[in-house]
């Protein structure tokens, strides 16, 4: 199966969630978070993010994760990455209690989309404070794509990690051992992986290229992550949206969905005129109306 067959076959097994005008949605992907070591290229934007979800969670968003949440494939320890970054699954735990949270798996974190390893690794948290295992997220399911479809103006927006179109992590065993057992002990030494799209700047070109070729073909719009890059059409362009990720040395990056119209954001810690520093919002791409991207 080629690349262009394995996003039809994730587009046709894909779930409908019909939002309109009045609905707000958030997309992240490629958080990657891990253990707090030297190794867990996401705590260093923990403070950045946890500022962004609270701010989309009392401003009424949809959270939807776009896969690579969790880095599972350098870290075999789950609950480390629990215990290290405890206050941004309470955020997202919130968002599960409240009906508007979705979770996307990635080539990273596919090991959720075996319902067993997701009941034991994804859903459970030991509570150090209550000394009792707990569930983070009741009833809870992951996918391996969704399509949000817009009331008013009918057009229908596919969301995939992206990894599909790469051949390499149809064997994610090669790749978790690769990763923990060559890959991760190099980061030290501050070598990145070669075979990785969002490291070699060729790899994510053939990707992206993919991507938009799919696109191309189907008419959907597609937002997905998997390449670090992230991206916005311009006009004319076809309708290809990367939400970037959260990795970046300094920010971190989205994309929303709001009153019919879809952007691509940054958040990034900035100093004010005096001195002390804050988190930013910036809109690096758009905002563009919905409708536009109508098949």
């Amino acid at each position: 199966m080629n690349a262009q067959q394995q996003l039809d076959k994730v587009l046709e097994n894909s779930r409908r969630i019909p939002f309109d005008n009045d609905d707000r949605l958030v997309f992240f992907s490629d958080l990657h978070r891990g253990n707090n070591t030297w190794a867990d290229e996401f705590a260093r934007n923990q403070v950045i993010y946890s500022h962004a979800i609270k701010h989309y969670y009392d401003a009424g968003f949809t959270y939807i994760e776009v896969g690579d949440g969790d880095e599972l494939m350098k870290f075999k320890n789950v609950e480390t990455i629990r215990l290290a970054h405890e206050d941004v699954y309470r955020l997202l735990q919130k968002f599960h209690r409240a009906g508007r949270l979705y979770y996307i798996y990635g080539n990273h974190d596919i090991d959720y989309r075996n319902p067993v390893l997701l009941a034991r690794k994804l859903n459970r948290h030991f509570n150090w404070h209550m000394d009792k295992e707990e569930i983070l997220f009741e009833n809870f399911s992951v996918h391996e794509g969704l399509r949000f479809v817009h009331k008013e103006s009918g057009v229908e927006v596919f969301v995939t990690h992206g990894h599909q179109v790469e051949g390499w992590h149809r064997f994610p065993w090669l790749n978790r051992w690769l990763l923990r057992s060559l890959w991760r002990p190099l980061q030290l030494l501050g070598l990145q992986d070669p075979m990785s799209a969002s490291q070699n700047r060729f790899k994510r070109q053939k990707v992206e290229q993919r991507l938009i070729e799919w696109v191309q073909r189907s008419g959907y719009p597609l937002i997905c992550g998997h390449t670090h890059e992230e991206r916005f059409p311009k006009k004319h362009e076809p309708a290809y949206f990367n939400t970037g990720s959260c990795v970046h040395p300094r920010w971190i990056t989205a994309i929303e969905i709001k009153q019919g119209e879809i952007a691509l954001v940054r958040w990034r810690i900035k100093p004010r005129q005096k001195g002390n520093l804050f988190v930013k919002r910036d809109v690096i791409g758009g905002p563009a109306k919905l409708k536009h991207f109508a098949r």
